[in-house]
């Protein structure tokens, strides 16, 4: 089984150990509105961050042929029920974005998986894991085309 990371957080700014400690930067959509780098961080920079992953996750299904995604250990920080979810749910891939956008923004919480093909985990600090056989290398190059997002072997 290949595991990934793919995040917004450039590998050349971890120390020795592989924390990402080099730089500050926004870990959090609760981060809009603060300082870094000495700019304020506003919701338009976050939704270009956020829209990255969610094309992550898509480019995956599309190069699986994998339409739907089964919702595991479901966390419901929101209490909201747009998308009427529940543990062990089937999302069709026409409703996976609006979850990555929850999960993303920590309104939920759980794991998403495609039968014998792969998973997608959601870390703290706006990690994002990729795990599954179906990984291939032409996979991983047309996930490291998207501008501003890295894909590590972890």
């Amino acid at each position: 089984m290949k595991s990934i990371r793919v995040t917004k957080y450039n590998p050349q700014n971890r120390g020795e150990k592989g924390r990402y400690t080099l730089v500050d930067e926004w870990t959090s959509i609760s981060d809009v509105g603060k300082k870094y780098h000495g700019q304020i961080f506003t919701m338009e920079q976050y939704l270009v961050a956020e829209e990255k992953y969610i094309q992550a996750v898509e480019v995956l299904m599309q190069k699986t042929s994998v339409n739907q995604l089964k919702l595991l250990d479901l966390e419901n920080h929101s209490h909201k029920t747009a998308l009427n979810l529940s543990e062990g749910k089937t999302i069709p891939i026409t409703l996976v974005r609006e979850l990555v956008k929850m999960i993303l923004r920590e309104e939920v919480w759980g794991r998403l998986v495609a039968k014998n093909q792969f998973e997608i985990h959601f870390g703290y600090d706006y990690y994002m894991y990729f795990i599954g056989k179906s990984l291939t290398e032409d996979i991983i190059e047309e996930l490291r085309k998207i501008d501003g997002l890295y894909v590590e072997d972890v």
